[in-house]
Parts: structure tokens; sequence; C-alpha cells
């Protein structure tokens, strides 16, 4: 067959709108994932739906925020959680797995005391299979993480059951990777979740990300600010979300999505976030 009749078979087929794709893809769409549509309703009411980009952002801490997030995650169904699988990059080494443990635990032992189905001889065996859907990767460096981001679909594929990706923190390598032409923050962070979003759009996830609160050009204070994500960009933030720690006052959250913006006071007991409403 000539080369001019394969382009035309070619261009006839991309006319057609058959959609191609890969093995790697229809096994994304086809594998069914823990659900957490529903989430955290009191943060993230109906949501976060799948492909939704959460970010974290303080001038203090958003460690104990999301270690309660990844605990809530990790309950099993049988205990009345979602058993998301979870996969976190710990960039800065500040991620305490140790209070991932601890506040596990005090969730099970919550739920078992409250429902009287399990006793206390259970507890070490509900909290290991909690923890085979966490899986944890340390990076050290800019090219360890850049290699580590460009390698997650194949993470994604191998561990189907994933459905969360935490970054704790995105932005840690920003000022390492800079040399004489300094990249914008805002662009930089940008360009990084482009990439991200373009590696799990298959795979049916949500991702939290942390950075802090003054890694952006804006000198708008977070908290001032109305709902945000009503502008449409690359990629779409659907909840943005501030932590302030205060040591003598209220810890409070300030929430804010395309709908509304609210605030959720809480203390820390422990390194545990205790909710005062």
């Amino acid at each position: 067959m000539s080369s001019t009749a394969d382009d035309s078979k070619h261009s006839a087929v991309i006319s057609s709108g058959i959609k191609i794709e890969s093995g790697i893809q229809m096994l994304a769409r086809l594998t069914r994932k823990p659900g957490i549509d529903k989430f955290y309703a009191s943060l993230f009411g109906n949501g976060p739906k799948h492909g939704d980009f959460i970010e974290f952002n303080s001038e203090g801490n958003t460690i104990y925020l999301l270690t309660e997030l990844i605990c809530e995650a990790l309950m099993l169904q049988k205990l009345n959680g979602p058993e998301a699988g979870i996969l976190i990059f710990s960039t800065d080494g500040n991620f305490n797995f140790g209070a991932i443990i601890n506040v596990l635990r005090n969730k099970i032992i919550k739920f078992i005391n409250n429902a009287s189905i399990y006793n206390t001889n259970d507890i070490d065996a509900l909290l290991k299979s909690s923890l085979k859907n966490l899986y944890i990767l340390e990076i050290f460096d800019s090219t360890q993480f850049h290699i580590t981001i460009q390698n997650m679909e194949n993470l994604l594929s191998k561990h189907p059951n994933i459905s969360l990706v935490v970054f704790h923190t995105l932005t840690a390598f920003y000022w390492s990777e800079q040399d004489f032409k300094i990249t914008k923050m805002d662009s930089y962070l940008r360009k990084l979740l482009s990439v991200i979003q373009k590696i799990i759009k298959d795979h049916k996830i949500v991702v939290m990300y942390s950075k802090p609160e003054s890694f952006s050009k804006s000198k708008e204070k977070t908290d001032s600010l109305k709902p945000c994500c009503q502008n449409t960009t690359e990629v779409q933030i659907k909840y943005r979300i501030q932590v302030v720690l205060n040591e003598s006052g209220s810890n409070f959250i300030n929430v804010r999505n395309n709908d509304n913006c609210f605030q959720k006071e809480f203390n820390l007991i422990n390194e545990e976030i205790v909710w005062l409403q």
C-alpha cells in the first residue's frame, strides 16, 4: 500500500472520532476505587471528587490536619471508613509517621468503644490492616522528586487501590532549583500541578498538597479572600484550606471553595486535632 493510502487511512481513523487509549489508561478507567466522594463532609461537603486538587497552606504547620485526614481516609470500611489507599510524598523531613499510627489507633479505639462490635484485642489487627493501604515515599532532593513524580503512573498502576495522593510539602525544592534566573513562585507551582494532573488524570485520584502560606506572589491575606477557584485555570484547585495555629487563643482553619468559605476551630491535644464545632 502506498504512503498516500496509508495517510488517508490514518486521517480517516482520526476524523472518525475514535478514542485510542493505552492498556494502562483502560485499566485505570475500569478499576474500582475506594469511594471518598463524601469523605470528611464537615470540610468537603459532598466532595472531594476524583480529580480534585486540595491545597493546604499555613505559616505554622499543616501536618496536624493532614494527619487527621490521612487517618480518617485509612479507616477500614468495616469501621465505617473509606478504606482508601494513600500515597504520601514526604519531602521536607517533617512528616511524623508515628503520629499517624497514634491518631489512627485512637480512631479505631473510639469506634470500638462506640460500636461494641470488636474488643480491645482486635485493635492491633485492625491497625495493621488499615496501614497496609499506606504507601510512603521519602524524597530527599529535587532530582529524586521529579523522577518519582514521572514514575507515579507506574506506582498507581501497581497499586490500583490508591485514591489519594498527598504531597507534604509540594514546594520543598523550589529554592534548590533556582539559578541566576528565578522562576516566579506561582509559575513554579502551576507547572508542578500541571505535570501531576496529566499523570493522574486517568487514575481517579484526589490530590492534597501543602505549601507555605507565603509561597505566592500575591500579597492579599488568605483569610480575607472570597471563595476561591472561580477562574478557569489549567489546574482547578477545588479547595484551599488555611491552617492557623495560635500559642494563645484558638486554632482554626479557613476553608474556601468556589461556593463558600467558612471557619472551624480546633484544639490540639497530644498533637491530635479535636474540633470545637
